[in-house]
């Protein structure tokens, strides 16, 4: 559908930037947000792959302390959650440009396959967050016979 608005009055440029922006926000789809997720948590950037062997996580949370760190796996999803402390908090100051969060953070990443919980890996270093989750190894069950094939007569 295309709507078309023709204005003989010049237009505010300001005006014009709020409206461009409601009409974006209301074409992209709602970001869905999950329990776990309080309102304000910020999500860390995250990378997620798999190997033949593992599923890996990294996030990246550069000036967190593992005290502050909490990490549930169950056999659903892996939750991320912890707290980032503003070191300059209390501070009066003007910024020229804000880009990093600071605050309770959370992120829930769900599981493609089961993994081995048992063998969960996390190690924290440099900022960056890695979680490795084995792959559950397939068995191989062979059914147990439950009694002798029949022998026919005159045969051994």
């Amino acid at each position: 559908m295309v709507v078309l608005v023709r204005r003989t009055v010049a237009r505010n440029p300001e005006r014009l930037q709020q409206e461009m922006e409601e009409v974006f926000r209301a074409l992209l789809p709602a970001r869905p947000r999950f329990p776990s997720q309080t309102r304000g948590a910020w999500r860390p950037p995250l990378e997620v792959y798999e190997t033949e062997r593992e599923l890996v996580i990294i996030a990246e949370i550069a000036g967190v302390s593992e005290s502050d760190l909490t990490i549930i796996a169950d056999s659903e999803m892996v939750t991320i959650r912890g707290y980032r402390t503003d070191p300059q908090s209390g501070t009066q100051r003007r910024y020229r440009e804000i880009g990093i969060p600071y605050g309770e953070f959370a992120a829930d990443i769900f599981l493609p396959f089961p993994v081995d919980l048992d063998a969960v890996h996390a190690e924290y270093n440099n900022g960056l967050l890695r979680i490795e989750l084995p792959r559950v190894r397939a068995r191989t069950i062979v059914p147990k016979r439950t009694h002798a094939p029949a022998v026919a007569d005159g045969q051994e």
